[in-house]
Order: C-alpha cells, then sequence, then structure tokens
C-alpha cells in the first residue's frame, strides 16, 4: 500500500503483520521439519506428545494438530480452529511424502561417503535436491501460515505470534 508524503512522492506504508508472519512461518517450518521427523523414525515419547522419533501415523498427526490447535488458539471460536485445523492438516500432508525423500537421500549421502572414491557430483546433485526439497517446505508451510491469518482476528494473531515468540529460541 502507498501514501504520500509532505513532498508529495509515494512512500510504501508499512506492514505491522509482516514480521509477526515472517516468525511464523519460520517457527511453522521449524515444527513441521520437527513433525516430519517424527513421522518416520522411532524412539519414546516426547514433549509437546511428540513421539519423538517414533513414526506418527496420519491419525496421531491429526490429534495432534488439534491439540495444539486448541492450546495456542484457545479463544479462537469453534469454526476458527476447525478451519485452522484443517489448513495444518492439509499442509502436514502435503509434507508427509517429503519425510520420506529427506530419508532416503540421507541414506543415499551415507552410500556415497562410505564410497571407496566419493562422488563429488552426485553428493552436489543430493545436495541441490534437498535445497529443492526445503524450499518446497518453505513456502507450503508459508502459505499455510498466510492461511492460517486469514483466519484469526488481529487480537488472536497478536496472541499466537506471543506463543511463537516464546517458543523461538
Amino acid at each position: 500500500m502507498k501514501t504520500q508524503n509532505e513532498t508529495n512522492t509515494a512512500v510504501m506504508a508499512p506492514r505491522a503483520g509482516r514480521r509477526w508472519l515472517i516468525a511464523a512461518a519460520l517457527a511453522l517450518a521449524a515444527g513441521a521439519g520437527g513433525a516430519s521427523f517424527a513421522i518416520g523414525a522411532q524412539g519414546l515419547p516426547g514433549p509437546h506428545g511428540h513421539a519423538g522419533h517414533m513414526a506418527m501415523d496420519p491419525a496421531a498427526m491429526d490429534a495432534h494438530i488439534d491439540k495444539m490447535v486448541e492450546q495456542i488458539a484457545a479463544d479462537a471460536s469453534p469454526d476458527q480452529k476447525a478451519r485452522v485445523a484443517a489448513i495444518a492438516k492439509s499442509a502436514m500432508a502435503d509434507l508427509r511424502p517429503v519425510h520420506e525423500q529427506f530419508r532416503q537421500a540421507h541414506a543415499s549421502a551415507h552410500q556415497l561417503l562410505m564410497a571407496p572414491v566419493v562422488d563429488r557430483a552426485a553428493l552436489e546433485q543430493l545436495r541441490v535436491e534437498q535445497m529443492q526439497r526445503m524450499d518446497f517446505m518453505s513456502r507450503r508451510v508459508l502459505a499455510a501460515v498466510e492461511d492460517a491469518a486469514d483466519v484469526l482476528t488481529p487480537e488472536q494473531r497478536a496472541k499466537f505470534a506471543g506463543h511463537l515468540r516464546s517458543r523461538i529460541h
């Protein structure tokens, strides 16, 4: 949005929610990365109901998302909670296959590094593919954050931002 200053030149108006949106995207990307790890390995239960490294099936992930929405958006209406949960579940469904691709890439990197001669070109190709996966993940999480922001009121987004701020180190 542009405004006019005293000299009648166009000036970009500040976007109050932009910092919140970026912080939320980063936090959700980190959370999605952590959740994707929770989908596929093995281990004991951990914080927030995550299964640590234990596989989390789609039903368990949906239940976890519902629980987190209840905690984070406690003052949201039932309709808002349902919409935010649906947005998060859709994002997780889109990100679930990426976890398997990360697992396969990790195994490939291990094999490449254990070979008698390290194939630098193959490692570089693997790195490029991993960066593309991370870019996809980042874009998908940002889209989910933007969609969720559209559902919440400015006051609810401020509370959510406060929650995220307390979780980001």
